[in-house]
Order: C-alpha cells, then structure tokens, then sequence
C-alpha cells in the first residue's frame, strides 16, 4: 500500500464518485476503480457502499478513511524531518515552464504560494518544451511544467490541468463563427509555433491523423512567444493555433475570435515533471503539491 492510493481513496471518498474522483486526480474512471478493488482485496473487506448516487463509506471504509489521513499527514512530516537530518533543505525552486502555461498560468499561482510560503524564492524560467527539458535533464531547473505526455522511466509526471489547441482569428478579418473545416483550415494563413514547441508537436499529431503534415499548412511566419502571436493576429496578419488557456481574456472581450477545426480534436495536458532519480527539496514537493493537488489545486 503506497500513499498515492492513500491518495486515490481519500479523493474518491470526499468526492463520494468514481468518476468525480477520476477527473480530480487526472485518471480513467477504471483505473480509479481497480486501485479501490485492489485495496478492498488486499483488506479482504468492502471499502465502499455502491449507490445509484454514488458511493460511500462503510463502517471498515470509515476507519481506513481515518487511518489513511493520519499516514498522509505523517508521510510529510516524515519527508520534513528527512530534509533537515539529510542538509538537504532549501528555500529556492527554479522552475522551468512552456510558453503558454509559464506566461499566463504560473505567475499568479506563484504568487499565491508566495502568500502562503513567503520564505521559498522561485526563479521561473520559460522557453518551450524541448528547451525546458533540456533544462530539466541537466539540473538547470528543478521541475518543468509543459504540455504533452513524456512518457519515460526517467521522469516522472504529475498532471496539473488539461487543455485544447484552438484556431484563433481576428473578428474582423474572420466570417466564420464556432468552427470550420479541416479544408478551410489549410488555407488559411497561419502564424505557427518554432520547432521544439509542445504546441506545434501536438498540432502535428493533429494533422498526421488526418493525413495531413506542417508542410500542408499555408505559413506565413513563425514566432516563439505567445503575446508576439496575439498580437500579430489581433491586427489581422493572420491565424494561429493555440492553447485555449491563452486567450481567455481575449476571447471574453471579443479582441481574439476562437474556432475549433471541425473532426480534428487536438487535446493537450499540462504535467509537471522531474527526473525520477532526483532528490526534491521540501519546498519542491510543496510547490508540486500545491500546484497538482485535486481538493487544492492553486493553477490560475
């Protein structure tokens, strides 16, 4: 028994659903269901009542419940102690982020964790993907938060949110209203990501399930920063493709117009990752906690 099933029974138990529960944590409703069925087996007792609304806690499900908090509070206690015993404790995070996520999301979490742990100094370091990871592999930076899925025994990854790409346009140089086709789409003039974007890698996904590539795309120009192509689109020098996160503000006040490209749905999710064999400081696991924590998630 490890503490992120710990960690799975109490979400399931304050969300009272499977599938809640699932979406807090990031996971597949089966896969939150085998890790109570695997606790249930291993206990030989039933954990959980299933109700047509739901689930709740049987009277064994309770003391497991009480039990499981007490170990989760003493498991970062004990991560605490360790860091003082070991001369490991620092109070500085260098944290290395994709564009989309470190220009818009990160500095106001940032400064909430600030206000809650106002003696961690964080250094934010962004670039796109393949740069922070770079970063990370060389212990530049000691976590990266970007999109995509790196799916390595080196490295370990913590969702923090999910996401779309989108097509965004000027409304004054657009007709088109909520979507258009993936025909459409090709010709339109586009401004795209440089290569090594975690953007632009899950756009090509995109197109190569379609049978498309890059080189179908009518582009104009690229640019590396998210503002640089906002502002190149909101003067209607062309289109783009970009996180739905970005433009929130702009969609709201009408200055961007946002458009999905019909059949081609292009998900992305945000993760946190580190090296699996890297020692983190306290102040790292807090950071990461607080960041990723379905009950306490502080991403704005």
């Amino acid at each position: 028994m490890d503490s992120y099933q710990l960690k799975i029974f109490c979400t399931v138990t304050r969300a009272q659903s499977f599938s809640k529960a699932a979406k807090l944590l990031h996971m597949s409703q089966p896969a939150v269901s085998t890790h109570i069925k695997n606790m249930e087996e291993y206990y030989q007792g039933v954990l959980f009542e299933r109700t047509p609304h739901g689930v709740i806690l049987t009277k064994a499900g309770e003391v497991f419940y009480d039990y499981a908090q007490k170990i989760l509070d003493l498991h970062d206690e004990m991560e605490q102690q360790l860091e003082s015993v070991l001369l490991r404790k620092s109070h500085q995070i260098i944290v290395g982020a994709s564009t989309t996520i470190g220009n818009v999301s990160l500095p106001c979490s940032i400064y909430l964790f600030k206000e809650e742990y106002p003696e961690v100094s964080i250094r934010l370091e962004i670039a796109n993907s393949d740069e922070i990871l770079r970063k990370l592999m060389v212990n530049e930076v000691n976590i990266g938060v970007f999109e995509g899925h790196h799916e390595s025994p080196d490295l370990n990854a913590i969702p923090v949110t999910s996401d779309e790409l989108v097509l965004i346009a000027s409304p004054h140089h657009s007709k088109e209203e909520g979507s258009i086709s993936i025909e459409n789409f090709l010709k339109r003039p586009l401004i795209l990501r440089e290569d090594g974007s975690g953007t632009r890698k899950i756009l090509a996904d995109a197109l190569e399930r379609h049978g498309h590539n890059i080189n179908d795309l009518n582009v104009i120009t690229e640019m590396t920063t998210i503002d640089a192509i906002k502002s190149a689109v909101e003067a209607g020098l062309g289109e783009a493709i970009v996180p739905r996160l970005a433009v929130r503000k702009e969609a709201y006040l009408g200055t961007l117009k946002v458009l999905k490209i019909t059949g081609m749905e292009m998900p992305l999710d945000f993760n946190i990752i580190y090296p699996s064999q890297r020692s983190l400081s306290t102040a790292a696991k807090r950071f990461i906690r607080f960041l990723s924590d379905p009950e306490e998630r502080y991403l704005c």
